[in-house]
């Protein structure tokens, strides 16, 4: 979340009888917090509370929260201390469920101290505050955590913040989960078959992120390119399931969370900080892209805010004569006619006088749901689709493909 301030969860709860952060003697202030990583440390800062009044600031709580669209109770550990020499105490978090998630999925929040904050006439007070994301059974977290503070009452009975005088924040980067797409050929060719690679899924700290499922969107550039991907005849991605090296036909559309067709919890071998997943790629001979910006994505695709899992690769391709009108890579290979360009005669050709060689492919290929209708970039942004809601408080974003802007939005995953 770029600005994740914007809509702050807590803020959305003020209600009209107070006008929050209307009293400009009051200000809070936060430091430090620069990246987190699941598993790992401590993300260390200071959280400032200043009285530019000519009275002592009494009554007042210090009131923290932490955002993340996937952050719950069970994935976070906080603690604070009262100035630089205090000892590190907990903070008693409560769940964030704004309507947006089932399970409190939405960030946790805490009164900080949980007593009245003084701060003397035209001083200031500061904490120190630390957090870290620790194993839990949730997935993710997918996004940066946003820190706010607020200077107000105390929490309410439901753990909510109704009123406040003063409120900052900051996003906190969260790193630990690396994915890359290796193998995939510099330029693939047109010529209908299979052409192998992999994607490899890493995590710092023997963290398990619980990720079940993922989807490709293949970008073929823009003025060619579709949100909903390519004509099924012109291109497929399968992935292979380990166990008995079945391969699955997998959609190649933007979709959000909820929509991938990568069954990763099934498909990737591997220990949790270490998966892997087998796929290949066919290209037919009516596939075009627009060289300029052609990627081959794959994770959760871009919507609302900063989505950790995902990563992309610039794709090429190379016309071959005599390629079948469509995919189909459990074809025996076929004859390849010579170009019409002089080039070097193709290894894979069909020998004289024997029978083509079939292209290693296992007993059973599932093909995924077929293609939805190609449409503009410009129409999906304005329609959507079935899981690329968005939820409360958050705005649709804007991802740049090379020089196209798509405005997207996505639906985070029900806890």
């Amino acid at each position: 979340m770029a600005a994740a301030l914007v809509a702050s969860p807590i803020a959305l709860t003020a209600p009209a009888a107070h006008a929050a952060g209307t009293d400009p003697a009051h200000s809070v202030r936060l430091d430090g917090f620069g990246s987190v990583e699941p598993g790992g440390g401590w993300s260390e800062g200071t959280v400032t509370v200043k009285n530019d009044t000519d009275q002592p600031s009494t009554g007042e709580h210090v009131l923290v929260y932490f955002g993340s669209q996937m952050l719950g109770l069970d994935q976070i550990v906080a603690e604070y201390a009262d100035g630089a020499s205090g000892t590190w105490q907990p903070v008693k978090l409560v769940a964030q469920d704004l309507g947006g998630q089932t399970g409190g999925q939405e960030g946790t929040a805490a009164d900080l101290t949980g007593a009245d904050v003084e701060v003397q006439p035209h001083a200031e007070k500061t904490f120190k505050l630390r957090f870290k994301l620790v194993q839990s059974k949730q997935q993710g977290p997918w996004m940066d955590v946003t820190v706010e503070a607020f200077v107000g009452p105390r929490l309410g009975q439901d753990g909510q913040a109704k009123e406040w005088v003063a409120r900052t924040g900051r996003t906190v980067k969260v790193n630990g989960l690396t994915t890359t797409i290796e193998g995939l050929p510099q330029s693939v060719p047109a010529d209908g078959k299979p052409h192998p690679f992999k994607v490899s899924i890493k995590t710092a700290n023997k963290f398990d992120w619980h990720i079940s499922t993922a989807s490709f969107f293949l970008w073929q550039g823009q003025g060619v390119g579709s949100m909903s991907g390519p004509a099924a005849c012109d291109a497929e991605v399968d992935v292979q399931d380990p166990k008995d090296g079945s391969w699955h036909r997998v959609e190649l559309g933007a979709v959000g969370m909820t929509g991938g067709s990568v069954d990763v919890a099934k498909w990737a071998s591997g220990p949790v900080d270490d998966k892997v997943l087998n796929a290949r790629i066919t290209l037919g001979r009516n596939f075009k892209l627009d060289p300029s910006d052609p990627r081959l994505g794959f994770g959760y695709f871009p919507g609302a805010g900063d989505v950790l899992f995902w990563t992309t690769q610039r794709l090429a391709t190379t016309p071959v004569d005599g390629a079948p009108d469509c995919v189909n890579p459990n074809a025996p290979t076929p004859s390849v006619r010579p170009s019409t360009t002089p080039t070097a005669a193709p290894s894979t050709a069909a020998v004289p006088g024997k029978a083509a060689t079939p292209t290693a492919t296992p007993s059973v290929v599932k093909a995924a749901a077929k293609p939805s209708p190609t449409k503009a970039a410009s129409e999906l942004a304005d329609t959507g689709s079935s899981d690329l809601a968005v939820p409360a408080g958050i705005a649709a974003a804007l991802l740049a493909v090379g020089g196209a802007v798509i405005a997207m939005a996505r639906r985070t995953r029900r806890g």
